[in-house]
């Protein structure tokens, strides 16, 4: 039987119109409707000249190994060593009410076992909020999973299975190597359920390290600040909590983000495995992470506002203090506009995240607010909100 692929017909090209770039996180590919977490970076609008993309369909006719170079001897070698780590993970996560779940794909890998358990590295935003959790070695045989533990502000999560279901299956604990000195132009590879389709790999280099992209966080309707190194390795929808593998198959990174635009190409981003490695141990000892709660409704109040209305100062403007939160204890009151927080100038929202972000519960913190023309400096012990 051969293997058929079928082309659309291109539309043409319309006039120009506005276009917004996206930082798609890679893995919220879907088999349906779309699954509801992702990442979005919009970016400045442009105005271009696109068609619509053609459509390809692709027919797997056996479940065959990760499809690589033949030519490339190296390749070859390296990917028997690590596929059988690489899981393929499926999520169906619950919709609006009375309508039905979408369903969701990603990767991982296996990182750890014990003698019950298998554990497996993914991304947050794979499996937040997912109904059902299936994993698979082979891209045929799918056994349940379940959450160990995530932490939205990495973006990193843990999802384990129980060894039983492994029996039988070949698979192995990834090697993790040393993100810290890889090089600009360094070979990697990436391997991930690109699409959704099943294992895929691809071949790239270190384009960049030491970044800090911001994204967009559905799930919590704010921002996150994620530092990655940037890769050329072709990376799609599906490969989000893949590992970014070098030259001796070692896992140096795990696969969070992309970047997209008609303009835009080989813009994939990673954790550094070194920045990961604590936080899944921790995931898979402790469980869910805790966030820092405050308790307050607040706005930014930009510097166009404080322009406007002839402020001294920009910062976080209190709108509601939450009833029995760590807000009212302290008092805090509406109105208040917080300039410091834990020693961070607050100049927006993007300060105020960062400076909550480095704190966990049960910190004490001093918040200097402007209130009434004055400054009132408060002490603050941090609440909790658990995953």
């Amino acid at each position: 039987m051969d293997t058929n692929y079928y082309l659309t017909e291109q539309p043409k090209k319309r006039p120009g119109f506005l276009f917004i770039l996206f930082l798609v996180i890679v893995g919220s590919a879907t088999l349906g409707v779309s699954i509801s977490a992702g990442y979005v970076l919009l970016q400045s609008p442009e105005t271009e000249d696109i068609a619509e993309p053609i459509s390809i369909t692709s027919v797997h006719i056996n479940p065959l190994a990760v499809p690589i170079n033949p030519q490339d001897p190296n390749i070859s070698d390296i990917i028997p060593l690590v596929k059988d780590a690489v899981v393929s993970i499926n999520v169906t996560v619950a919709g609006r009410p009375f309508s039905n779940a979408s369903p969701g794909s990603g990767s991982g890998f296996i990182f750890y076992e014990d003698d019950e358990f298998v554990f497996i590295a993914t991304n947050s935003h794979v499996i937040e909020n997912a109904n059902t959790i299936t994993i698979s070695l082979n891209d045929v045989d799918n056994m349940p999973a379940h959450i160990v533990g995530y932490d939205s502000d990495s973006d990193l999560a843990v999802i384990a299975t129980c060894r039983t279901y492994l029996e039988g299956k070949n698979y192995v604990i990834a090697t993790l190597g040393d993100s810290s000195i890889m090089r600009m132009g360094d070979t990697v590879l990436a391997i991930g359920n690109a699409m959704g389709g099943g294992q895929v790999v691809t071949k790239g280099i270190v384009s960049a390290l030491d970044l800090n992209i911001e994204v967009t966080d559905p799930n919590r309707r704010g921002r996150l600040s994620l530092e990655v190194m940037q890769t050329d390795a072709a990376v799609n929808r599906g490969n989000s909590g893949g590992p970014l593998l070098n030259h001796l198959g070692e896992v140096i990174g795990i696969v969070t983000a992309k970047q997209m635009g008609a303009d835009i190409e080989g813009m994939g981003y990673a954790i550094p495995i070194n920045i990961a490695y604590d936080i899944l141990l921790r995931l898979k000892t402790e469980g869910p992470v805790s966030q820092p709660f405050i308790g307050i409704g607040h706005e930014e109040f930009s510097e166009f506002m404080r322009s406007l209305f002839n402020m001294p100062y920009s910062g976080i403007l209190v709108r509601s203090i939450f009833e029995g939160s760590p807000a009212q204890e302290a008092g805090l009151r509406p109105d208040d506009l917080i300039i410091y927080f834990g020693g961070v100038r607050t100049y927006g929202r993007k300060e105020f995240v960062q400076a909550l972000s480095e704190h966990r519960p049960g910190d004490n913190v001093t918040i200097i607010v402007h209130r009434d023309e004055e400054y009132v400096e408060i002490e603050l012990t941090l609440g909790a909100i658990r995953h």
